[in-house]
């Protein structure tokens, strides 16, 4: 079992990434307000990481703006949520729902899904259960999961 204990354990860079480019298709570029937004909100988490070093933020999952009601493209959002599948690193007993790749993947979530998911530690069983809420956002991760094997 391998124990994620620092930022610089994962590709923070990497995770980053799909998050701009939902940004930079967001119809409110310029006025996002990161403490209402679910992308600004993981971008921000992100960048507390990279300047604390650490993968925890300590509450943040309480914070998570889930008010946040604009149209995302499931598309960006899958390709988000396959990058926090291949960081993701099976924590099991030592998984804390304030890793940076735990939030990130629930902010993900909230914007295209009724309900978060528990990560259970297969990404075989999280395609399962993403399918369980919505089919065609299951489809394309398992497509972008796939493509960055």
């Amino acid at each position: 079992m391998t124990v994620v204990r620092s930022a610089g354990d994962v590709d923070l860079a990497a995770l980053e990434r799909p998050l701009e480019r939902i940004c930079q298709n967001c119809d409110q570029q310029g006025a996002c307000r990161r403490d209402k937004c679910l992308a600004g909100f993981a971008r921000q988490v992100l960048k507390y990481a990279r300047l604390k070093g650490a993968l925890d933020v300590p509450g943040a999952r309480s914070l998570i703006p889930l008010d946040d009601f604009k149209p995302y493209g499931q598309d960006l959002v899958a390709a988000g949520l396959a990058e926090t599948l291949r960081q993701c690193r099976e924590c099991r007993d030592n998984h804390s729902p304030d890793c940076v790749i735990a939030l990130v993947r629930t902010c993900l979530e909230s914007t295209v899904l009724p309900e978060n998911i528990d990560y259970p530690g297969s990404v075989f069983l999280y395609l399962v259960r993403v399918k369980e809420q919505n089919p065609e956002l299951a489809a394309l991760l398992a497509r972008e999961v796939k493509k960055g094997s």
